[in-house]
């Protein structure tokens, strides 16, 4: 079960309004969707992206079939200052009984999305007298009832703002890596719950895997590690010399894990006695790999490649980690790394951290279509049920049932009260490499995106945007 509770005051408020006038069985249909590609903190307004990444389609539906009220949670409620007062026993029971039930349309996790400029079949950007919507492939497009899309409205963008976040980044930082094994590190950098999502998320993008025990118990990521600063203190002893207690607890490691990979800058990565020295003396040379965790330059890793051949451990890995992103690795590309380990510059994104800016706007009410005008403001939103098309030259909007030219993204991945989609992280994790490397390399750097409409949708835009 899932608490149906981790949702804003708002959404309830409202949704009493609309229960007391009768319309809260009332058909919508909801779109999730970013309007435009993350752009940097830093005051530039450059982007800090090419693309978004699916990949928390799997915990959403995952949510979905398992929202629930229980009677601690509605007796919260009862008491709720603004919504207590106002709930009467039929709405009460409306969420006693609730289970999400509708239709959701949804590209599948590890497809790449964009978002951006709305343009018209001519290529010019959309503007009809200030109306000037964005476009995107959507995250979801769910039909449901109104009570429903009350309820579900904030839980998804918490899982999709979160994870889009962190599978984007961890996709970038994977292309700078050039091939090389990255291994996501962020657990202790987030919270406990948001780590887990952050190690799917992370693995969906392309990681190798992740130090996150929790995450390959419930998704099966793979999980890997090293060892720690603190393991290698807590061997110390009184008249003892640091070398020789960091040389016995290499020993004892090598000795457990039969290789492994050893962190050597406890004290010294390069003294006499310690660090590499002491990681080939106690292994016999036979170590697996060294882990260097600070003072990072093409120079250190140069150094270590030929301490480690000098000393007779030629098969021995480099694995860095410590503040590592795409700037540093692609500053390494041509030195002797193995591997990396990044953490906090994967999970909390911090060159883009306030997640990709996913909303939840009404496309239809009933059956009808609707938009935010935000006239002035670029805040306006697309109407109808829409199906995304890729194409060679980019991305197409369509009304639901026009076909121009292209790969349609949008799957049907739940029916009535059901996923129809397994969410398989694997294979989400296999769609992402294959669609990555199909992308044209352009598409992958940072930009602003532009995203064509069809002509029945333009049409479309232009009757509402211009009717009073």
């Amino acid at each position: 079960m899932h608490s149906a509770l981790h949702v804003d005051l708002y959404q309830l408020s409202s949704l009493l309004v609309h229960h007391h006038a009768g319309k809260a069985s009332m058909p919508v249909t909801m779109s999730f969707f970013s309007r435009r590609l993350p752009r940097r903190e830093d005051g530039s307004g450059q982007s800090a992206r090419g693309f978004l990444l699916q990949a928390a389609l799997g915990r959403c539906l995952e949510w979905l079939s398992g929202a629930r009220f229980d009677e601690a949670q509605l007796a919260t409620l009862d008491r709720q200052p603004v919504l207590g007062p106002r709930m009467d026993p039929a709405l009460r029971k409306q969420l006693e009984e609730w289970r999400f039930e509708g239709i959701v349309d949804a590209p599948l996790d590890g497809t790449p999305l964009f978002a951006g400029t709305a343009l018209g079949p001519d290529g010019q950007p959309v503007d009809f007298g200030g109306v000037r919507p964005s476009a995107a492939c959507p995250y979801m497009v769910i039909q449901t009832d109104l009570l429903s899309a009350k309820l579900i409205e904030t839980p998804l963008l918490s899982l999709l703002n979160h994870m889009t976040m962190v599978a984007s980044k961890a996709a970038a930082v994977v292309e700078a890596a050039g091939g090389r094994p990255v291994y996501e590190f962020g657990t202790r950098r987030t919270h406990p719950q948001a780590a887990v999502d952050a190690a799917l998320a992370a693995w969906i993008g392309g990681c190798s895997g992740s130090s996150n025990v929790e995450a390959f118990h419930r998704y099966g990521v793979p999980c890997v590690g090293t060892m720690d600063h603190f393991a290698v203190q807590a061997w110390e002893q009184a008249g003892t010399p640091r070398a020789a207690t960091e040389h016995a607890f290499f020993k004892a490691f090598y000795d457990t894990f039969g290789g492994g990979m050893l962190l050597v800058d406890t004290y010294d990565s390069f003294g006499e006695q310690t660090g590499i020295r002491n990681a080939v003396a106690a292994t016999g040379g036979k170590l697996g790999g060294v882990r260097i965790d600070s003072g990072i330059s093409k120079e250190t890793v140069w150094r270590a490649r030929r301490l480690l051949d000098d000393l007779g451990a030629p098969s021995a890995k480099i694995l860095l980690s410590g503040g590592l992103d795409e700037a540093v690795m692609r500053e390494l590309a041509d030195s002797p790394v193995d591997a990396y380990g990044v953490g906090e510059r994967i999970v909390t994104s911090p060159d883009s951290p306030v997640g990709v800016g996913a909303v939840a706007k009404l496309c239809e009410v009933g059956r009808t279509p609707t938009m935010k005008l935000s006239r002035g403001t670029g805040k306006a939103t697309l109407p109808g049920r829409v199906q995304v098309f890729r194409g060679e030259n980019g991305d197409t909007v369509a009304l639901k049932g026009e076909y121009p030219p292209g790969r349609p993204l949008l799957e049907r991945v739940w029916e009535h009260r059901s996923p129809c989609y397994s969410g398989d992280p694997a294979a989400a994790r296999d769609r992402a490499q294959r669609e990555l490397a199909a992308l044209p390399a352009e598409w992958k750097q940072p930009r602003q995106a532009a995203l064509t409409l069809s002509p029945r949708l333009f049409k479309l835009v232009e009757q509402l945007a211009t009717s009073a």
